[in-house]
């Protein structure tokens, strides 16, 4: 979808503290073969934060480098990947009543980890239907703790961070304008992550921590090619990219800065996408990524985030956010930059 008036008012990110991975290969917490091919720095572990508090922190932080008021605010999103403090709870309005409040629509995004991106796209959507001023917050958070997940073990190649972001978006002017959104599905291999057993008739049955691995294996077992499930899910991704691209108009050579998913190198073949699409890993954010980990839905926003506090890009250049999501989804958006902010790069 092509926007023509939409824009990031602001952004921000609230992330745990570093936890050294090499400090987890030495307590046997991580696999030392998996932390040489996998090439993460660090990941961000919460405290007691909830993730819905979290997501409260990292809005309040991008509100406060907003100038949009609070009445003018019609929409809160909240997207996220797993248990956000309560089961059979409502996190969006518990972050509408603590950030902008007001009585526009909490809404909840489930889309795995594609789930930031999608609500992006909702939200413009949302504004771009409306008159008069509207603004619209966007936030995720996901918190990746014993005994319901095992950062390092419970998947294979994408070490989970806990982090929240916040993205607030207006009309009329911000510090980007986003120029366009694609998201779209292709559910070849939705059993991946649900590998191929029945359900349950309740959360747990399968017992703690979660075990992707196993999940991959079964699915794997029924005949399916690891091989071709990476090759569909590079090609899908590229693909809506592309979408992305040509309805804003952006050739991938103009793109300063891409922001993938922060997924660990033996998930992401970077070869492959110099050789087949022209991105090179110095023009992505992968090198802050290895030192926060997958913070679910969030990874996008935190790294267009992290790119405006570094003052990594500036006025005139485009930045191209990139998300996928279990079942599986892809996403994309390209912005251009319009100002370059004096925000505070302490969170990193």
């Amino acid at each position: 979808m092509k926007w023509n008036d939409i824009y990031v008012s602001a952004s921000a990110a609230w992330l745990g503290r570093p936890e050294d991975v090499d400090v987890a290969v030495a307590e046997g917490r991580y696999d030392a073969e998996e932390r040489r091919d996998d090439d993460y720095r660090s990941v961000r572990v919460a405290g007691d934060e909830t993730p819905a508090d979290m997501a409260v922190a990292a809005a309040k932080r991008a509100l406060s480098r907003s100038a949009v008021p609070h009445e003018d605010f019609h929409l809160v999103a909240h997207a996220s990947v797993g248990f956000q403090g309560l089961d059979h709870w409502a996190p969006p309005s518990y972050i509408q009543q603590r950030t902008v409040g007001g009585n526009g629509s909490a809404l909840e995004v489930k889309q795995a980890s594609n789930g930031g991106m999608a609500a992006i796209e909702l939200a413009a959507a949302y504004l771009s239907a409306r008159t008069g001023p509207a603004a619209a917050l966007v936030t995720t958070a996901d918190k990746y703790h014993l005994p319901v997940f095992d950062r390092y073990r419970s998947d294979k190649g994408m070490l989970r961070g806990d982090g929240a972001s916040a993205v607030v978006l207006t009309r009329g002017s911000g510090v980007a304008r986003l120029l366009s959104t694609a998201v779209i599905g292709d559910a070849s291999h939705e059993g991946v992550y649900r590998g191929g057993q029945g359900f349950a008739d309740h959360i747990g049955s399968e017992g703690w921590p979660v075990d992707l691995r196993s999940r991959l294996k079964t699915y794997l077992q029924s005949g399916a090619d690891v091989r071709e499930i990476v090759h569909l899910l590079t090609v899908r991704q590229q693909e809506v990219m592309q979408t992305a691209l040509a309805d804003a108009g952006v050739k991938v050579e103009d793109v300063a800065r891409f922001v993938f998913p922060n997924a660990g190198r033996t998930v992401v073949d970077w070869e492959f996408r110099k050789r087949e699409f022209g991105i090179d890993e110095p023009r992505t954010t992968w090198e802050w990524g290895r030192g926060i980990g997958h913070i679910g839905a969030g990874d996008q926003a935190a790294g267009l985030s992290h790119l405006l506090e570094t003052r990594a890009v500036r006025p005139g250049d485009v930045v191209v956010l990139s998300g996928i999501g279990a079942g599986f989804t892809f996403s994309c958006a390209v912005l251009e930059i319009v100002e370059q902010p004096e925000w505070d790069s302490s969170t990193d």
